[in-house]
């Protein structure tokens, strides 16, 4: 008998993630009322995104793995983008030791070509690793931006703030 690791099958491994970050999707989408097109707006400073939903308003923590350009043709990790606040960054380390350690170039490469199939990858694989709700996607003209959801949580309606 071998004792010998078997070699981890790291496309295998990548479909498992987009699958589970679908299935997360549609979980916490249901579970807070948020199915359709919700209203929403996010804040990079802050790391949030809201959601006005049919049960209320719902708040995320979020993390913006990385942006897209459709005139690059290439998705950018936030770690390798300075315009995007430094907390998103660190919240992507586990991602890029994983991607070190693993020997992932997709993990390490701060600007890989390709678009939304390339970057949806990426997203659901930092989502995986950072063990997120789910994943958000968002286009703003040339650019989408790529969120994993590491949080959810109902906001406290009017008057429910404790003092």
């Amino acid at each position: 008998m071998s004792t010998e690791p078997q070699a981890t099958d790291w496309n295998a491994w990548s479909r498992e993630a987009v699958e589970a970050m679908v299935a997360g999707n549609a979980r916490w989408q249901s579970e807070f009322g948020l199915q359709g097109s919700p209203k929403y707006h996010w804040d990079l400073e802050s790391a949030t995104l809201t959601f006005e939903g049919t049960l209320g308003q719902v708040l995320a923590t979020v993390c913006l793995v990385g942006t897209t350009s459709a005139s690059e043709g290439s998705f950018v990790w936030s770690w390798a983008n300075e315009a995007i606040p430094r907390q998103h960054g660190a919240a992507l380390e586990v991602v890029h030791d994983f991607g070190r350690e693993n020997q992932l170039a997709l993990l390490t490469t701060p600007r890989i070509q390709g678009g939304r199939p390339e970057a949806t990858e990426c997203l659901c694989i930092a989502g995986r690793l950072q063990r997120a709700v789910g994943t958000f996607i968002d286009q703003q003209g040339d650019v989408t931006l790529y969120f994993t959801l590491l949080h959810l949580r109902m906001a406290p309606a009017q008057g429910e703030w404790l003092h």
